[in-house]
């Protein structure tokens, strides 16, 4: 699984240096083209540092602080709405010395947080019936709401199906998941009234791209970028044009280093490197959720699944946003996308993984 993830990240911070070259030129009169690939060495240096520290810390020791680390994202989440960086229209950044996406760290507080509250004695039978879920189900309830005044609605698609694999991993009874949905039903129907009462928050983009999707574009903009990524993953053919030989990167496509990335990859490295990669990842989500099925306690074990499968959404969801299999929205690819909260987050959790498995005892292969 480390070697995966070691791959991943190599792989990752060599196609950010190739797709950011153009957009690191148009910045400034100044600007080289090594300036997003300097900053995104800096957050993979963090970001292996972190990997081992966190390998090293025992998983248990960071389960009696998870109700902390869950209460501290909530917090660091509200502040995001009054005193948060505005930007393309969302405000998902908050600026304390440094900027950073507290989203990121809500999704592993979350997995955190759910894994201790179904895996304690004390209190693991209630929180799997009928209505002891909402020990857990609200608190997350109000991140959800918070998310969705940012607005971040990827981020929402993520924890919401991540709550659902960890019940489900946690063996929630089957009548527990139909109080979730209808909860879940009288959530969603009183944030959009909410929504559409208010004039300053306004959902009509979320509409717009699903419209687009479904091929009732008002405007050849609703799904210019859905376009130039398919353009770019079709270029690509068998081998791809060569590393850094990308045209769609070249102002076409837009976010060509961050959330379409892959299509960049496509297009240089063809179906071989889109296969390798896939490949990678992959044996990364096989190997992590072995490490969840040999985890030496349900804490560990629910950790452990909750971490991987959010890995395993963010890669299904963004594959099938470039291929336009479903309407464009911002979800980043894992160690591959640019951006320093994310992929510091990602391999702290990786790290974590890696802690469980030292404490398990299993054939390697």
């Amino acid at each position: 699984m480390l070697l995966s993830v070691i791959l991943l990240v190599g792989i990752g911070t060599m196609m950010i240096f190739s797709a950011s070259t153009p957009s690191s030129y148009a910045k400034s009169s100044s600007s080289t083209a090594y300036d997003v690939l300097k900053t995104q060495i800096i957050y993979t240096a963090l970001g292996i540092g972190v990997l081992i520290l966190a390998s090293m810390v025992d998983y248990k020791l960071l389960g009696r602080f998870s109700i902390a680390l869950f209460a501290v994202s909530t917090l660091l989440m509200a502040a995001v709405i009054p005193f948060g960086t505005t930007r393309n229209n969302a405000r998902r950044w908050l600026k304390l010395g440094i900027l950073f996406q507290p989203s990121e760290i809500l999704k592993i507080a979350v997995v955190f947080f759910i894994a201790y509250v179904l895996s304690q004695k004390n209190i693991r039978e209630k929180a799997r019936g009928l209505w002891g879920i909402l020990i857990f189900v609200l608190p997350v309830a109000v991140n959800i709401g918070l998310l969705v005044l940012q607005p971040h609605i990827s981020c929402v698609l993520i924890i919401v199906a991540i709550v659902a694999l960890m019940m489900f991993a946690g063996k929630v009874k089957a009548r527990t998941f139909i109080v979730t949905i209808l909860i879940a039903v009288a959530a969603i129907a009183a944030i959009l009234l909410f929504v559409k009462s208010n004039e300053k928050l306004s959902l009509d983009y979320i509409i717009n791209r699903i419209a687009a999707h479904g091929g009732e574009a008002e405007s050849e903009a609703d799904t210019y970028q859905a376009t130039q990524s398919l353009y770019a993953i079709g270029s690509g053919g068998l081998f791809g044009r060569g590393f850094g030989k990308s045209i769609q990167k070249y102002l076409y496509l837009p976010e060509p280093y961050n959330d379409f990335i892959f299509s960049i990859l496509a297009e240089e490295m063809g179906l071989v490197g889109v296969l390798l990669v896939i490949s990678l990842f992959i044996i990364l989500i096989m190997r992590g959720y072995k490490i969840s099925s040999n985890a030496p306690d349900l804490f560990g074990a629910l950790t452990a699944f909750g971490i991987i499968s959010n890995v395993a959404i963010q890669v299904v969801l963004n594959l099938a946003v470039v291929s336009k299999l479903m309407p464009v929205t911002g979800i980043s690819l894992p160690f591959f996308s640019y951006g320093g909260t994310s992929l510091i987050i990602m391999m702290a959790s990786m790290g974590v993984v890696l802690n469980i498995s030292k404490q398990s005892r299993y054939s390697k292969f």
